[in-house]
Formats: C-alpha cells, structure tokens, sequence
C-alpha cells in the first residue's frame, strides 16, 4: 500500500472472523476497503497527518452484521407515525387504547393500520371462536377502515368498514392461495389468510414517495445503530426496486442492499404463468448492481406459517390437518408441480431461488424442485436458499449438503413465537425448529436472520439464542443443536456474505475487503450470557464512512 490510510483503529480485538478466526488489535482503512490488520505498530505506522485515529481501548472490532432476511421498507413502515405499533399489546383493551390513539393512514388517509399483533398475546382473541374477530375491533374502529397486520405478515384481520370497502361478503370465494375465515355464521369473521390479505391491501392508499423514502432512510440508520450494515430484503417488488434505486442515486443509502424479486406482494403466491411473464420482461440475474445495491435473485413462497396452520406438515398439527402448499392448483400434487416449476423458471433464468418454507413437507418439496432444477440445467454456483426452516425432515439435511442449498434460519423467532407455536405444533417440535447446530454438522451453509419487523433485528439475543442461553420462554435450544459463539458470529457475518456471493468483500475484516465493521463494548464470543445481549455498538462504518456513534440498547 502507498500513502496513509485514512482511518486506523488501534488497541483492541479485531475478530476478523477468517478461516481460522484470527484476532488481530488494529486494522487500516483506505477508501471504501480494508487496507491492513494485524499489530498496533505496524498499523500505526501507516497513519498521516490527517488519519483518523481510533484508540480502541480494548473494545472489540466485528464485521459488520449482516441479516440475511430483512423486509427494509416494511420495517421502516411498522409502527409509528406510519402505523399503530401492536408488539407490545397483551388484552384486547389495550389494543383498543392503540386503535383509539392510532395515526392517520398512508398519505393522510382515514385508513387506520396497526402492526404486530399476535393471537397468544391477547387473551379475548383466543378465547374467541373461531378466532379474532372484526366485532372485537368494529366497537373502537367504528366506520374508519382498519388493516391489521399479524406479527407474522402472513394474515391481517380487518373491519366491518374494511370487508364492505373491498366487496368481501359470505359468498365472496377464497383467493388462490389463501383463505376467508368465516364465523359460525357463515360471515367473514375479518381475519384474512396468506393470499385473502390481496383482497382488502389493494383499497389501502400508497405511501408518498417523501414518506417511502425517509422510512427507509430512518431504518437504515436504525440497524447502523446496531451495527447492521448489510440486509438481504426477501420482498422486494418493482416498486420498492425503484425506491431503492432512488436512495442510492441520491447517496443516501447507509445500509447495503440485496434484493430478492418479487411482483405479487402483498400476495405471498405467484402463478408460474405471471411469474414466466415477469421473468421475460425483467431481463435480469443475480449480481446485477454494485455493493450498494445488487439484485439477489427471486423469492417464492412455498407455504404459510404454523401459527395459522397453513405451514404443509408430514404429520398433522393437534388440531388436525397438515397445512399445505399455497401455489395455485386444485389438489397438493397441482400444487407441488407449480411450485417445482416456479424454481424452474427462476433457476432458468439464473436467479438465486429463495423459498419461503416453515413446514417440513414444504421444505422436502422445495428441495425437490430445486435439486430437479440443478439436475436438468447446471448451474454450481447458485446457492439457492431455503427461508426460515423452520421444521425440517432431518434425515434431508446430506441431500441440502450436497446441492449446496442453504438454510437460512430465524432465531429471534425462537424467543418470540414460542407461546403460538407450541399450541399450533406442540412443544417437541417447536423445541427442534431452526436446527442450525445439525444443519451446520451435516454441511449445510447456514445464515441467521430476524425477519424483522416480525422481530426486532437484534443480533444479540439471536446469537444468545442459538448459544443456549435464550431470553424467555419456549425459547430453549436442545443441546445438539446449539452452536459455539465463533459459529453464531459467523451465520451474521460471513454466512451471508456467501449468499449473496461476496464472501470476497464481505463479511470478514481482511485486507481488501469491504471497510463496513463496528465497534463494540464488549466481546460477543466470550461475554457471559447476560452481557451478551448488553453489548453495545458504539461505531458503525460502511464502506469506510462512519455511519454511527454512541450507543444502543435494542
């Protein structure tokens, strides 16, 4: 190298998270790269008169975090002033309070939108038959239609207001892919399933460009302030596509960006038919774009989520039934074939695939496709993924090793979603879901993930999580699946990296990669339990810029 660097960070733990996870106690930036690691002395010494100098003080250095399935936009929106934030409501009084209190709809709209309710948490709602209900909501909401957004994004249940807006009555059909709950009267009870969200989402007005725009700015800098400085967005529709295309173009992107593809949101299905025609006007494939923002490939749903019972099961939930796919078709050997040919034409037009999958049936189906896929038209560097695995057929884990399909998992979800999950699937299984530790044993490419907003995006309690030592109930990992510190730090670093094919330029502090680290209080691979989750980024650097200073919580 030539010349001073233009930042040296001195006197610390620099995890460079490489092969073999060497520590180094200094690193150089120059430009947007890494220019040097290793000893206080040697790195000093490539200090001018107008570096920056950071004296670490012992702190501990990381690669910036990476969160392999991240909704940006989504996000930026959940919550206020764009929506009523429903996390933390525990009765049906107190969801009433923030309905009461909630903020104007998108673009000043009347509509009124909440996000993340969920079922186990409000005790009228499970007490009710068949479930929440809109009459439970109409006493607060009155004639102001009102959306709300299950914590899981896979249903909404809505108003009287709402139904009459959209036309949905009792003789109103269910969509492809989704489901109208119906009360014992027959009548729509409000609550819409996977697809039947398109049904109402359609009548919401859009968000402004001004508003789209800054909600997305502020989130980024949000995940700055928790070292995040790379998502994979799972949802990315052409005009979300377009407003990422603005934030870079007017340099005001402070979080890298890897878009999934896909044209259908809100609805989670695509037909092949529509997603052939989409394919063939698009023109486009993994890798294009630049570090800031890259398309990644596709996003397919193969299947619901457990807690509404639309995950396609082996063996049925205690309720009864399985679940099944929600690609279109009459029967699950229809459903099976669009799906398998969905892959198809993704993997054809050599987009990474990456398959929404919680059920283990629907993961053994997506896996059929996408090795059939593999098969038929070679393609080795692909790295098709599947989404969340949540439940998985173990005795399928060499055949996801050998095709080089990906897992990538949700831990946050285990200390979240543990109360709904095992009423929906039962505790044994609920304790086997996200099996990262067997799936890492067995070979399989594992990145870690929040999903926010279903959850907030904290690395912390996902790596306390998969250590051992989660937060909550429901949360606890059986032994053999649990992983060592150096491995979690490595499904938010470099596991992501490799999916989206950089794991040249990101993911580890080395020479010639990519300057997006931060700085931490503490040591994430040898804190005790209880200071893992206090650590706190007090620096965050993308690309050689600093993006964050100071601290946070979470």
């Amino acid at each position: 190298m030539t010349g001073h660097a233009d930042m040296v960070l001195l006197n610390g733990r620099v995890l460079t998270v490489d092969d073999a996870f060497t520590v180094a106690s200094a690193l150089a930036v120059t430009g947007d790269r890494i220019t040097a690691v290793g000893a206080d002395d040697e790195v000093r010494a490539l200090a001018g008169p107008s570096t920056t100098v950071v004296d670490l003080d012992g702190r501990t250095v990381l690669p910036g975090l990476n969160d392999a399935h991240l909704h940006l936009a989504m996000f930026g929106l959940a919550g206020p002033p764009f929506s009523a934030d429903l996390n933390g409501v525990a009765s049906l009084a107190d969801l009433r309070a923030a309905l009461a209190d909630g903020p104007p709809g998108p673009g000043g709209s009347r509509w009124l939108i909440g996000e993340g309710w969920r079922e186990a948490n409000i005790p009228e709602f499970d007490a009710a038959d068949p479930g929440p209900h809109r009459s439970l909501i109409d006493e607060v909401t009155g004639d102001r239609p009102t959306v709300l957004h299950h914590a899981s994004r896979h249903s909404v249940l809505v108003n009287t207001a709402a139904l009459r807006i959209a036309g949905i009555t009792r003789d109103t059909p269910d969509p492809a892919g989704g489901h109208i709950v119906r009360d014992r009267a027959g009548e729509p009870s409000g609550l819409l399933l996977e697809g039947a969200k398109g049904l109402v989402t359609p009548y919401v007005p859009a968000h402004s460009e001004t508003e789209r725009l800054d909600a997305i700015e502020s989130a980024m800098r949000t995940l700055n302030a928790l070292g995040i400085t790379s998502v994979t967005d799972p949802i990315v529709w052409p005009e979300l596509l377009r407003d990422y295309t603005t934030l870079r173009r007017q340099g005001r992107m402070t979080v890298r960006v890897n878009a999934l593809l896909h044209w259908d949101w809100p609805s989670p299905a695509s037909s092949s038919e529509r997603l052939e025609t989409a394919l063939g006007y698009a023109g486009l494939s993994t890798g294009l774009g630049d570090d800031w923002l890259r398309v990644g490939g596709l996003k397919l749903f193969a299947d619901g989520v457990p807690t509404q019972c639309t995950a396609w099961l082996h063996e049925p939930y205690p309720a009864g039934g399985h679940g099944s796919l929600i690609t279109s078709g009459d029967d699950d050997d229809a459903r099976y074939e669009e799906l398998l040919r969905s892959i198809e034409l993704g993997h054809r037009n050599r987009l990474q695939v990456q398959v929404h999958v919680t059920g283990d049936r629907a993961a053994d189906a997506a896996a059929d496709g996408l090795i059939r896929a593999l098969k038929e038209d070679p393609w080795p560097d692909a790295r098709h993924a599947l989404i969340h695995g949540t439940l998985l057929n173990e005795d399928g884990f060499a055949r996801l090793a050998e095709h080089d399909i990906s897992v990538i998992t949700s831990s946050l979800m285990k200390s979240h979603s543990g109360a709904s999950m095992t009423r929906a699937i039962g505790a044994d299984r609920w304790s086997r879901a996200f099996p990262a530790g067997a799936l890492l044993a067995a070979g399989v490419h594992v990145a870690d993930s929040s999903d926010a907003p279903v959850t907030f995006p904290d690395w912390r309690r996902g790596i306390a999580t998969f250590t051992g030592s989660a937060p909550g109930p429901f949360a606890e990992v059986p032994p053999d699946l649990r992983l060592t510190r150096e491995q979690a730090v490595r499904l938010w670093t470099t596991a992501g990296a490799y999916l989206e094919h950089a794991e040249d330029r990101k993911g580890t502090l080395t020479p010639g990669s990519l300057a997006d680290l931060v700085v931490l209080d503490g040591d994430p691979v040898t804190a005790d339990a209880d200071a893992l989750r206090r650590i706190t980024p007090v620096l965050t650097v993308v690309g050689g810029r600093v993006v964050h200073t100071g601290g946070t919580s979470g």
